[in-house]
């Protein structure tokens, strides 16, 4: 056990900056507040039948009320009680017991567990959203014990909004109790799920609108089909789904492309009029605006141009858009030569010059409202590089991150030097899921972090150019094991710009190092990217040379191994955020305690191991022991929290690895033999 005593004096009054909320955000609250109202008061009358039903089941099968109020964490932080339907037992241990639940939960009564598959249960809630204290749409209600452990900016940023009935991470995690163990319960959801959750939560935060609500909602629905309940929703999808897809990629552009269309045949009235007057009546002139902008918006839903990101389009993409637009004129100029159709639609046969004029204009038009100024330097690209293409073929890569580091690699990748030898096949981004799938600054957003396996296996990808900043040590750590366990060429953006001045700065004749091989990427290979001690696979190497060493010169070697015990405690009850910084302290006191010659790394999750060489007594280790001890064993400050850890220190020496010539690490932490030292002051406060 930690127990964290609390050192933050009390906070000051201080005035306070309020910013006043944007008239479109107004606007957005009111309507979505008029949505909740509304439809929280129909599913209410709606569903009152079956609520009827399910509190009489709810009474006869198990004693105790029929609905359950629990405490949670409200909008700003204020707590409401959570109406569901009761699922347990009205037992102590009910409410005595872990806050979340796994499957199997012998608290849970047999109705209970068939209302929490079918998400019956969460139904009393829509009462709590006509009140006012929740919305149909938003982040889940946490727990306000587990709330307030979260990160400070994170509880902010996801309370800032009203909770909801459901979420994004709610769809994700609708079958989160098969994914947690009962035997482990509440480490399992601080480690593997509520962290996702969160970053769920607040791209919520960041990028909801009413149509993201409509999807959220529909998806929602969806989960509860058996054969979509077993498929993997994507993460994009949550954020842009079929109602806001429809919305931003359809409705909107072809409204816009109508009033384009419009405009255009009202031009061509002034050339074309007194030459054929019987076809310029309204009914006429909507019909060949409709007609035209239908066919303009089937042909890039064909090719693909309604998904594009217009507003970070390349000018490549401006090719389909001509495309489109001569097809569509094809087609209005064939149905001009049947008038049999046109009378069969009620129309008169137009002029073909006012047909052609018509859409030439609109395709005007429909690329200015689009592109502007950057259609002719387009083609030009669009040509260079579809012939370069039909030349070569390179090692197909996938950029990691959306930001601009990924368009200063892709144009450093497509120059000359580059081009031959790499082919850009899409980026991965978790910053804007809304995005997966579109193509933006000239690439296609293939998805997010999670999709990695896939995307890998399906283009065949050989190089990963990361272009992340070095601020997430266990992203970069997932990207590392990724790479090694795939097998995939990793490059960082300030790696490839050192090697693009090595091409530009050094003589022809001299070699150049491949941009893996560098000493930086070396590095950070084999250190730990938290503590940036060596980690596991250079303190084996190092114990190799040490045993080597020892058997050479006839001395010893010893490994102590240093388990904190009680940093599992502080990473579930205060966060990672807590636990990476008592490793930190602990890796500068240990570094203290030892020699130059010996090697100190980072072994596990909460483990430390010390190569101690060149001892003429294995005795004397336990002289480095007891100094160690002694220096974990103090308490760690961290932002106004004081810990006592319990550091558990084991010893395996050359003598118990003698029956094998090359031990692995892990064989020595399993020969491992526990190391007594006297306490001298007690470690928990």
């Amino acid at each position: 056990m930690v127990r964290a005593q609390s050192l933050k004096p009390k906070a000051t009054p201080q005035a306070q900056i309020v910013e006043r909320p944007e008239l479109g955000m107004l606007t957005r609250r009111a309507v979505k507040r008029l949505f909740d109202i509304i439809m929280s008061l129909i599913g209410i009358i709606l569903l009152a039948p079956i609520g009827v039903i399910i509190a009489i089941l709810i009474k006869r099968d198990s004693p105790g009320p029929v609905f359950y109020r629990g405490l949670r964490a409200g909008k700003d932080g204020k707590p409401f009680k959570i109406l569901k339907f009761r699922t347990m037992y009205e037992r102590p241990e009910s409410y005595a017991g872990p806050r979340v639940t796994a499957q199997g939960d012998t608290r849970i009564t047999p109705l209970g567990a068939w209302l929490r598959y079918t998400k019956i249960n969460e139904f009393p809630q829509l009462w709590n959203v006509l009140k006012g204290e929740m919305s149909l749409v938003g982040p889940r209600p946490e727990d306000v014990e587990i709330a307030k452990a979260w990160p400070e900016d994170a509880r902010r940023e996801i309370l800032s909004v009203r909770p909801g009935i459901t979420s994004p991470a709610s769809v994700l995690y609708h079958d989160e109790e098969k994914l947690l163990s009962s035997s482990n319960l509440m480490e399992d959801y601080f480690q593997s799920i509520l962290p996702n959750k969160m970053r769920l939560d607040q791209l919520y935060v960041r990028y909801h609108s009413f149509f993201t609500d409509l999807d959220i909602i529909f998806w929602t629905i969806a989960i509860l089909i058996p054969r979509i309940t077993g498929a993997k929703i994507p993460e994009g999808y949550l954020f842009a789904g079929p109602f806001s897809r429809l919305a931003n990629l359809h409705i909107n552009w072809f409204i816009a492309d109508f009033m384009v269309a419009l405009t255009a045949i009202e031009i061509s009235s002034l050339i074309f009029k007194p030459l054929d007057a019987p076809f310029w009546t309204w009914r006429a002139i909507l019909f060949l605006s409709f007609l035209l902008t239908f066919l303009f918006s089937a042909l890039n839903v064909l090719s693909g141009q309604n998904r594009v990101l217009w507003s970070r389009s390349t000018s490549e993409d401006g090719l389909g858009l001509l495309a489109s637009g001569f097809f569509t004129l094809l087609v209005l100029l064939a149905l001009e030569t049947f008038p049999p159709v046109m009378h069969l639609l009620g129309l008169p046969t137009a002029h073909w010059g006012m047909v052609i004029l018509t859409c030439m204009l609109a395709q005007v038009g429909f690329i200015a409202v689009r592109y502007r100024l950057r259609l002719f330097s387009g083609i030009a690209n669009r040509w260079l590089n579809w012939r370069q293409n039909q030349m070569t073929l390179g090692e197909r890569v996938l950029l990691l991150g959306g930001g601009e580091g990924s368009q200063i690699a892709g144009w450093l990748l497509k120059r000359r030097m580059f081009r031959s030898a790499f082919s850009i096949v899409g980026v991965i981004d978790d910053s804007n899921p809304t995005l997966h799938g579109l193509r933006v600054g000239g690439y296609w957003m293939m998805g997010g972090i999670t999709d990695l396996p896939t995307l890998v296996e399906k283009h065949d990808i050989g190089v990963i150019v990361s272009t992340i900043p070095a601020a997430n040590p266990k992203l970069d750590e997932y990207i590392f094991d990724f790479c090694r366990a795939y097998g995939i060429r990793l490059i960082f953006l300030d790696d490839l710009l050192r090697m693009v001045d090595k091409q530009i700065t050094q003589p022809v004749h001299e070699n150049h190092d491949a941009i893996w091989r560098s000493d930086h990427l070396e590095y950070k290979a084999v250190h730990d990217l938290t503590t940036q001690l060596p980690n596991r696979y250079l303190l084996q190497d190092r114990l190799r040379h040490s045993l080597a060493y020892s058997r050479r010169y006839n001395t010893h070697v010893a490994i102590l191994f240093i388990d904190l015990e009680g940093l599992c405690d502080i990473n579930r009850t205060l966060g990672r955020k807590y636990g990476d910084e008592v490793l930190v302290q602990a890796a500068k006191r240990l570094t203290h305690c030892k020699r130059d010659s010996d090697t100190l790394a980072r072994f596990g999750e909460h483990q430390f191991a010390l190569i101690v060489e060149n001892l003429a007594r294995l005795e004397e280790v336990e002289i480095v022991g007891k100094r160690i001890f002694n220096s974990l064993s103090k308490p760690y400050q961290i932002n106004g929290h004081r810990f006592n850890l319990q550091p558990v220190l084991g010893v395996c020496t050359d003598q118990d690895c003698a029956e094998r010539s090359n031990p692995d690490i892990a064989t020595c932490y399993s020969k491992r033999t526990l190391l007594e030292v006297k306490q001298h002051e007690p470690i928990l406060a």
